[in-house]
């Protein structure tokens, strides 16, 4: 039995070419790396997609609560104009948004906690988009990463973001026009 067979081997595996001279294996760590930046770009990329998809989900769930608070207050006797101050949507948004609630009826909640709700229910709503506008910011800035790194081409980074090549295409136009 030979000696060999039973051991471990420590450090990298190295191959004898066919005619048992050294190979040259710089490319393939290259390759290796690429594979790797790569792989932490998708991952990266895949993460700010579920982000921005639970962010999304967060800011529809804050809207229609907050939409539902506006129409009770409507009904409960609060002024358009209140409202609209309130919640820093136009008038014809609030308008809008009372009008779309049918049969309502007064809830009789204060004057003071209907606005101390609201003020509190648009600052979270508030604050939501600009979580998703940070997010929104980042996968821009991978976008670019990825492109100029090559670790992607249009098509892959469009299905890796949920956007569409062209979408890609005008986020990476300037990176295209300089050569980087």
């Amino acid at each position: 039995m030979p000696a060999h067979s039973g051991s471990i081997q420590a450090g990298p595996v190295q191959r004898r070419s066919a005619t048992g001279r050294y190979t040259y294996r710089a490319k393939a760590r290259s390759q290796s790396t690429a594979n790797k930046e790569h792989a932490k770009l998708t991952d990266a990329l895949a993460a700010h997609r579920q982000l921005l998809t639970h962010a999304s989900s967060a800011i529809r769930t804050l809207t229609s609560a907050r939409n539902e608070m506006i129409a009770q207050a409507v009904a409960d006797g609060l002024t358009l104009a209140t409202l609209s101050a309130v919640t820093r949507e136009n008038l014809r948004s609030v308008r809008t948004i009372a009008l779309a609630y049918d049969e309502l009826h007064p809830s009789g909640i204060s004057r003071n906690a209907h606005l101390e709700a609201l003020m509190a229910k648009s600052e979270e709503l508030l604050g939501a988009e600009r979580h998703r506008d940070q997010i929104l910011e980042r996968r821009e800035a991978l976008i670019l990463m990825a492109f100029r790194t090559k670790a992607c081409d249009d098509i892959e980074l469009a299905s890796l973001t949920g956007l569409t090549p062209d979408h890609i295409r005008r986020t990476t136009r300037k990176v295209r026009q300089t050569g980087s």
